[in-house]
C-alpha cells in the first residue's frame, strides 16, 4: 500500500534544491502531493524546476535564492516561510572536498562544515517545533556511506556526514513517539553535481546509483528506521566496516579513495 505523505504536507522543504538529490527530492515530493519551498543559491534554476513542479504536478512553489552559509541566511529563510506549515525539512544541501588536508583550501573546508552540519542543526531549530506542536512532520538529513568510518582523502567531508547520520539517528528517537519521522539518508557514489565539487573521478569498483533511485528509496525508508543506506554493495560494505578493526578499515577506505580523487 503506497504511504500517505498528507502527515508531511502541506508543504515541504528542500534544500540544495536547483540540482541533483535536492532537485529530485523535490520533483518526487511534488508528485506525492506537497507544495515545495525550493532553497539554494542559483535562482534562475530555482524557478525552472518550481515552473516544472507546478506545471507536472500541480503544487504551490516558493523558491527562497539564498547562500545557506552566510549571516542570517537561515533566518531568513525562516521569515519567507513562517506563514506556511512545513510538515518535512530536507537538509540536504551539501559539499564535499576530496584531497589530503593541508592541500584543501581551509575557507571552503570551514564553508563546508557550516553547510554541511550547522545549516541543518539552524533550519530543524525553526521547523521541528512547529511539527512537534501538529503532532506530525518528517526530517531527512543527507548522510553519506563516508559516515560510517574515517575516510582518508575525504576527512573533514566523512566527518560531517557522521555528524548528519547521528543526528538524525537521534532525533528518530527522540520524536518518533510524538509523530516526528527523522530518517539519515546515506548514498554511495550519486551521478550529481556533487563528484564535480568534491573533483572526483570515476567511481571504479561502486555502482554509480542515479539521483532518482536514491531518493525512491529513501522516501519508502521514511517512518520505518533511524537510517537508510542506499546499495546492496553499500550495505554490504557497511557492515563489513562493522565487524572489522578501525585500523583496517581506515587503511582499506583510504587506499580505494586515493585513487579516485585528485587536489582539489
Amino acid at each position: 500500500m503506497a504511504k500517505d505523505f498528507r502527515k508531511y504536507g502541506p508543504w515541504g522543504l528542500v534544500t540544495g534544491a536547483s540540482s541533483g538529490l535536492g532537485a529530485e527530492y523535490s520533483r518526487q515530493l511534488a508528485d506525492k502531493g506537497l507544495n515545495i519551498v525550493l532553497v539554494a543559491r542559483r535562482e534562475d534554476r530555482l524557478k525552472e524546476i518550481a515552473a516544472e513542479l507546478e506545471s507536472n504536478h500541480g503544487v504551490q512553489t516558493r523558491v527562497i535564492a539564498s547562500d545557506l552559509t552566510a549571516d542570517g541566511e537561515c533566518d531568513r529563510v525562516a521569515r519567507e516561510t513562517q506563514d506556511l506549515e512545513i510538515g518535512l525539512l530536507v537538509n540536504n544541501a551539501g559539499y564535499g572536498m576530496f584531497g589530503y588536508y593541508h592541500q584543501l583550501d581551509s575557507n571552503r573546508q570551514v564553508n563546508m562544515t557550516v553547510l554541511n552540519c550547522v545549516v541543518p542543526v539552524l533550519l530543524t531549530n525553526v521547523y521541528l517545533p512547529r511539527m512537534l506542536e501538529r503532532g506530525r512532520g518528517g526530517l531527512i538529513f543527507l548522510a553519506s556511506t563516508a559516515a560510517y568510518q574515517a575516510c582518508g582523502s575525504l576527512g573533514t567531508y566523512g566527518a560531517t556526514k557522521a555528524f548528519n547520520l547521528m543526528l538524525g539517528e537521534s532525533l528518530w528517537k527522540e520524536y518518533g513517539k510524538q509523530g516526528i519521522d527523522s530518517l539519515a539518508v546515506s548514498p554511495g557514489f550519486t551521478k550529481t553535481e556533487f563528484t564535480e565539487v568534491a573533483k572526483a573521478k570515476d567511481a571504479g569498483m561502486f555502482r554509480v546509483a542515479t539521483a532518482d533511485a536514491v531518493v525512491a528509496a529513501s522516501l519508502r525508508k521514511l517512518g520505518n528506521g533511524p537510517s537508510f543506506v542506499h546499495g546492496l554493495l553499500n550495505k554490504f560494505l557497511n557492515f563489513t566496516v562493522r565487524i572489522s578493526s578501525r585500523r583496517m578499515v581506515i587503511a582499506i577506505t583510504h587506499a580505494m579513495l586515493k585513487g579516485r580523487s585528485e587536489r582539489a
